[in-house]
């Protein structure tokens, strides 16, 4: 990763390169729909569909909950004036 960092700060001004955020996007989008073109192919995932579900589903609450905490925390810690 800190290879490809690199490597975009030294050929940020190419104009050659202007495109790349829009062909990465379409390259995330195609390998998103291969993975569930290949989920919904496989019958263990499929019938198991709706445990899996609950499981996505608490985790991503515990993400977003988890995320707002912390972000108040460090709202709180570096950035709320404090009166006194």
């Amino acid at each position: 990763m800190l290879f490809g960092v690199g490597v975009g700060i030294l050929l940020r001004s190419t104009p050659k390169l202007k495109h790349t955020g829009k062909v990465i996007m379409v390259v995330i989008y195609a390998l998103l729909f291969l993975l569930g073109k290949e989920a919904g192919e496989d019958d263990r995932i499929m019938s198991s569909l709706d445990t899996l579900g609950v499981q996505a589903l608490l985790l991503t609450l515990g993400a977003v909950v988890g995320s707002a905490l912390c972000a108040k925390l460090v709202y709180n810690l570096f950035f709320k004036k404090h009166e006194g």
